[in-house]
């Protein structure tokens, strides 16, 4: 379990020290857990705030009780991999592309073993890119692309995985497809933490959801109890009608 406690972490550089504000947070193995809220909510903030990458000026994140500034660059690699909103498109191929997941755990010549190998044709099979596994970045769709980055991150092989925003850049049908993918990886035992401002999206997919405002968690819950509250019209501007939140709300995407 990733928790966060009494967290308040920010930016050395921004005007504001603490832009988020969390007094307690918690990420489960073999659930896919959503953080809501508009665009500048704090939603990747928290996210690089559990990967070491703000400054916490009070409180404590843990990784399975282990805290994170004790775990070192390598050690956090080990527990959680990362996808951000956005990325360069490296000048390289899907195989070597996804390889890079593998390099927490290589020494300085980055030879891949057998198990490497393994866990990297494994993750190119699940996410269907083992046919462009010798095609540059550049030949596929943004889609395949997309797919792509995600293996990295799967052969990465970590209990714990982070996607700020992962399906924004996609098309209906590529949208559809990750979302089933990643309630797959969650069935398989994985942690999945995923970050969007897209309600039908991350009430579809999402077992649990905290939804953000200003850099604080303002309500948590399941998507049901979330979808019949007051707090989500007052985050979002938007409310979701009770009578739709069994089919046409949680179900609109994974049954098309």
């Amino acid at each position: 379990m990733i928790e966060l406690k009494n967290i308040q972490a920010g930016y050395e550089d921004a005007e504001e020290k603490n832009v988020l504000k969390v007094e307690a947070a918690d990420f489960e193995e073999g659930e896919i857990t959503g953080i809501v809220g508009l665009n500048g909510s704090g939603k990747s903030t928290l996210l690089k705030t559990i990967l070491g990458m703000t400054s916490i000026s009070s409180g404590t994140v843990l990784i399975d009780g282990k805290k994170l500034k004790l775990l070192g660059h390598k050690g956090r690699a080990c527990e959680i991999a990362y996808l951000p909103q956005s990325y360069m498109t490296a000048n390289m191929d899907v195989f070597t592309l996804v390889s890079h997941g593998r390099f927490p755990y290589l020494g300085f010549s980055k030879i891949l073993g057998h198990k490497d190998i393994e866990l990297i044709e494994n993750a190119l099979r699940l996410t269907d890119l083992w046919d462009l596994r010798d095609k540059k970045l550049f030949e596929i769709s943004g889609g395949q692309r997309q797919r792509a980055y995600l293996a990295m991150v799967i052969a990465q092989n970590t209990k714990y995985i982070l996607l700020d925003e992962p399906v924004s850049a996609l098309d209906v049908k590529h949208q559809v497809d990750f979302l089933k993918l990643l309630k797959k990886l969650a069935l398989d035992g994985r942690g999945i933490v995923i970050t969007s401002h897209d309600l039908p999206q991350a009430f579809s997919v999402c077992s649990k959801i905290y939804l953000m405002k200003n850099g604080s968690i303002t309500a948590e819950g399941s998507p049901k109890t979330l979808a019949s509250g007051a707090q989500l019209s007052l985050i979002m501007g938007i409310g979701l009608h009770p009578s739709d939140s069994a089919d046409a709300v949680y179900n609109y995407y994974l049954s098309r």
